[in-house]
C-alpha cells in the first residue's frame, strides 16, 4: 500500500518526465478545438464555378494512333476543369490526359491559364505575390514526385493554391493556418519520426505514464481529504 510521501515523489519524477507532452497536447487541442476546421482547410478561400458546357460539335474522339499507345485501357471518363473538357484515359497504372477539343494528349497549361484559373476562384483580396511551377509536390502536400503549380497570395496568413500542370485542376490550398495545424498535429501524435501513425511506441508509453500521473495524483488528493477529516 502506498503512502503518501512515496505517491508524492513518484508523482513528482512522473510529472517531471511527462509534463512536456501534456503541454504540447494541451496547446495542440485547444487550436484544434477553438479554430474551425473548414477555415484550417481553407475552403473560405476559394469559390469554384460551375462546370464549363459542352456541345457535342466541340467533342472529338481520341485519336485512334493514341488509343493505341495507351493499352490496355480500363476506362474513359469526360471531365471538366474550368472551362478545360478532357477525357481521362485510365490504364492499369497510369491515367493519362486526352484534349477532347482535339482528341491528342494535354499540353501542360502555360503559366498565364495557371494565373487566369487562381484569380477566378480566389476570394481573398490579395493580388498574386508568386507563381512557381515546382517539379514535385512540397512538403505541406505529401512532397509527391509529380509536378504542380504554386500560386502565393499577398494576404494575411500567406494563403497559396496548388494547380494540376495538365487539366488546371485544384488540388489543395493551403495557409498559415494550416502549416501551424500540420505542426502541432506532429507533436499531439509524437510523430517525430514522420511515420504518421498513432501507434508508435513513445505515443503509448507517454499515454500510460500519463495516466498513472492521473492516478497517483488523485491518491494524493484522496490522502489530503482524509488528512482533512481528522
Amino acid at each position: 500500500m502506498f503512502k503518501a510521501y512515496q505517491l508524492r515523489k513518484k508523482h513528482k519524477w512522473l510529472a517531471l518526465l511527462v509534463g512536456w507532452q501534456l503541454f504540447l497536447w494541451s496547446i495542440s487541442g485547444l487550436y484544434m478545438t477553438f479554430v474551425d476546421l473548414d477555415i484550417i482547410h481553407g475552403d473560405h478561400l476559394v469559390d469554384m464555378p460551375a462546370p464549363a458546357k459542352i456541345s457535342s460539335a466541340t467533342i472529338q474522339p481520341i485519336d485512334a494512333e493514341l488509343l493505341q499507345q495507351l493499352a490496355p485501357i480500363r476506362q474513359i471518363r469526360l471531365k471538366s476543369y474550368f472551362d478545360l473538357w478532357v477525357y481521362e484515359v485510365i490504364g492499369d497504372k497510369t491515367t493519362t490526359l486526352v484534349s477532347a477539343s482535339s482528341g491528342k494528349r494535354q499540353q501542360p497549361l502555360t503559366k498565364q491559364q495557371i494565373i487566369q484559373r487562381a484569380k477566378q476562384i480566389y476570394t481573398g483580396e490579395g493580388d498574386i505575390q508568386s507563381i512557381n511551377r515546382l517539379q514535385s509536390y512540397p512538403k505541406e502536400l505529401g512532397s509527391r514526385q509529380k509536378p504542380v503549380w504554386q500560386v502565393n497570395f499577398d494576404d494575411p496568413f500567406n494563403p497559396s493554391l496548388y494547380f494540376d500542370p495538365l487539366s488546371g485542376r485544384l488540388i489543395s490550398k493551403r495557409s498559415d493556418l494550416w502549416r501551424v495545424f500540420d505542426a502541432l498535429w506532429v507533436l499531439h501524435i509524437m510523430d517525430y519520426w514522420g511515420s504518421n501513425q498513432f501507434e508508435g511506441y513513445l505515443f503509448r508509453i507517454v499515454a500510460i505514464l500519463s495516466l498513472f500521473l492521473t492516478l497517483f495524483g488523485a491518491g494524493l488528493l484522496y490522502f489530503r481529504l482524509k488528512k482533512g477529516q481528522q
